[in-house]
């Protein structure tokens, strides 16, 4: 018989969490019904008392690489394309380290910026220069109406941490990612990493 030895509302933690700003990240608790969202790290570009919250799901990698959905990569290397949420799957968004060299970029982050000029940005990958821990690419984005982020928070789905290492940020993937983002959590949250994917056991 197949039995659920885990208890999801266990597992929510159930501490109040500080209102997100842009920079920060939302941390899925473990057994997140929403496929979508499942172990995902969300950086939060956009969010404000008046207004709906946008993010990236950073972790979760597509099917794609750069070159076959942007005209004109010459870069041999293969670049993935990350599954930033389920709004507007059809556009391509970036997050980047560059700054200044991508005109137009806007920082969320001490040394995490949004968009900026799209040429330039084929201009860098073009010209061999480091990808991976400096720009990451998605398709669609993760967003809430105005006050549904905050509802979710009341209902304890997300953990809200701080962004402290951005290269890493840009770096890993999947569960690996989420799971180095738990643990700089408060320890109440050591529970979240020994939680298997599912909860179904034997």
């Amino acid at each position: 018989m197949i039995m659920s030895f885990w208890d999801s509302d266990i597992l929510k933690m159930k501490f109040d969490q500080p209102l997100p700003n842009a920079g920060d990240l939302l941390l899925a608790e473990p057994l997140m019904s929403d496929t979508a969202f499942q172990r995902s790290v969300i950086v939060l570009v956009e969010h404000g008392d008046h207004l709906g919250s946008m993010g990236f799901v950073t972790n979760r990698c597509s099917n794609y690489n750069l070159n076959e959905i942007v005209e004109g990569i010459e870069c041999e290397e293969e670049i993935p394309v990350y599954i930033g949420g389920p709004v507007h799957r059809d556009r391509l968004y970036y997050l980047h380290t560059l700054g200044k060299l991508i005109p137009e970029s806007i920082e969320v982050a001490k040394g995490l910026y949004v968009s900026g000029d799209f040429d330039t940005i084929i201009e860098y990958v073009n010209s061999g220069s480091p990808i991976k821990g400096h720009i990451r690419f998605f398709l669609g984005y993760s967003g809430w109406e105005k006050n549904q982020l905050e509802q979710e928070l009341r209902n304890f789905d997300w953990a809200v941490k701080g962004l402290t290492d951005v290269a890493r940020l840009l770096t890993l993937d999947e569960e690996e990612a989420w799971r180095n983002e738990v643990s700089e959590l408060d320890s109440r949250y050591l529970l979240w990493l020994n939680c298997p994917s599912s909860t179904l056991l034997n």
